[in-house]
């Protein structure tokens, strides 16, 4: 009688072994590629970062326009008063183009939309003190104005202080 060890092919057992072997890792492999195929569906696409940096930095320099045009708008308006405030005084004064070298225009190097060519905005602070007094957050009236919330917080900010600069000033006289 043949023993066993005689009785198998060992060239045929070598062969089956290394075939499922590469079986294995070829599955372990797609397997793998499946799932991370998956998860990339899976998660939200995904922004090349340079991309995203430019349209970072494009918002924020949009953003920074409009608050300076805010800010020379509510600027210009103080200058009006004081100065008709001083003519009513009778105080000399000098025309504020006489300052400047250019125009706010000049200034913008970067801007969306069309002003107003007085440099005041259409839609403007009139009902900021209405929403305030209302006592929405500053969040909710930029969301109501369509204006970012820090602005919104800076001209809170600015008209308290002429409240209270206003208030000094009568309790001074």
């Amino acid at each position: 009688m043949t023993s066993y060890i005689e009785a198998v092919r060992w060239d045929l057992l070598g062969n089956g072994f290394q075939i499922a072997l590469c079986a294995g890792i070829l599955f372990v492999w797609v397997r793998r590629r499946i799932r991370r195929r998956c998860a990339a569906q899976s998660e939200p696409a995904a922004v090349r970062p340079i991309f995203a940096q430019e349209v970072f930095l494009q918002t924020i320099r949009q953003q920074t326009e409009q608050a300076w045009q805010n800010i020379l708008a509510v600027v210009e308006t103080e200058r009006d008063r004081l100065q008709r405030a001083l003519a009513g005084a009778g105080v000399a004064s000098h025309t504020p183009e006489a300052e400047s070298n250019g125009s706010a225009d000049a200034l913008a190097a970067f801007r969306w939309g069309n002003p107003e060519p007085d440099g005041s905005d259409p839609r403007g602070y009139v009902a900021l003190d209405a929403l305030a007094e209302q006592g929405l957050s500053s969040r909710q009236i930029a969301d109501r104005m369509n204006r970012p919330a820090g602005e919104i917080e800076l001209a809170l900010k600015m008209r308290r202080g002429s409240h209270e600069n206003h208030a000094v000033g009568a309790i001074r006289q």
